[in-house]
This record gives C-alpha cells, sequence and structure tokens, in this order.
C-alpha cells in the first residue's frame, strides 16, 4: 500500500540554508557536490522556497572570492533572503589551505572592506547579524552604526 498522499498545504515550512561557500573558483574549492550547483541557480532556488513558505539564508565564506565577486554574488542572493545569511570568516589551518585565499584576504583591511560591502547590501534589508548563530563571524558588537548588544 502507497502512504497517503498531503497536500502541499499541510508541508511543513522549514529553512532552506543555501551552501553558497564562494561565487567564484567553486569548481577548484568545494566538493563536486556542491560545485554543481551554479552561481546562477542560487538566486532561482531561493526565490522558489520564498514560493513555497520558507524561511531563506545562505551560508558563504567571507575570504575566498575576490571582493568584486563578494559584492556582486552577496548583492544577487539578497532579494530572496529572509533570515540574515551566514557569513564566516575564511581560516587557513595549512600552507595548502592559505593558497586558496583569494588575493588580499591575508590582510585584517580586506575583512573590513568585506565587512563594510555586507552592510551596505544587506543594511536596507533590516536584517541583522546574531554573533552567537555564526561559527566565525565579522559581527560581534555592531552592525555598520548599529550596536548588536547593549553596553554593558
Amino acid at each position: 500500500a502507497q502512504p497517503p498522499h498531503h497536500p502541499a498545504s499541510q508541508v511543513i515550512h522549514l529553512p532552506v540554508g543555501l551552501t553558497a561557500e564562494c561565487f567564484s573558483r567553486r569548481d577548484l574549492l568545494l566538493k563536486a557536490s556542491k560545485a554543481t550547483l551554479t552561481t546562477e541557480e542560487m538566486p532561482r532556488v531561493l526565490r522558489r522556497a520564498i514560493g513555497a513558505g520558507h524561511a531563506t539564508s545562505f551560508t558563504y565564506i567571507v575570504g575566498l572570492d575576490r571582493l568584486a565577486d563578494l559584492r556582486s554574488g552577496v548583492a544577487e542572493l539578497m532579494p530572496f533572503v529572509t533570515e540574515f545569511p551566514n557569513f564566516q570568516v575564511y581560516q587557513a589551518h595549512n600552507a595548502i589551505m592559505a593558497g586558496l585565499r583569494a588575493e588580499g584576504s591575508d590582510s585584517l583591511e580586506y575583512y573590513l572592506q568585506a565587512r563594510r560591502t555586507i552592510e551596505d547590501i544587506v543594511g536596507p534589508t533590516g536584517l541583522r547579524p546574531a554573533a552567537w548563530e555564526c561559527y566565525r563571524p565579522l559581527w560581534y558588537f555592531t552592525f555598520g552604526d548599529e550596536q548588536l548588544v547593549p553596553p554593558c
């Protein structure tokens, strides 16, 4: 016997977290199962999830892309995001991993510029980070000029 058919209206709406990780060099930096999702497909996946009533977000590793690629990729996805994305700082554990960094991402200035770029794109949405929700965040106390936590 077949299980009973349930209409889509009875499906539980779960959050959809897209694992973007990077926007360039995906075939080099990601395992094949992740690299098959193209940057062109990512906004469509998130748009379909929103259309089905799901909350949406994505995970992105800051330090794998040039800043221009970060800017364009985040800007493409944000119209289809309902929860603040999980932006993680790339951590190179060895020389091989260090060689995978984007040019300039071995400097603090790269990450400060990435943070300002993301704030400019995400700021108008009203979505804000919670440091405790992210493994290696760019934000702890402020997002742009806004306080994320009350002063002690």
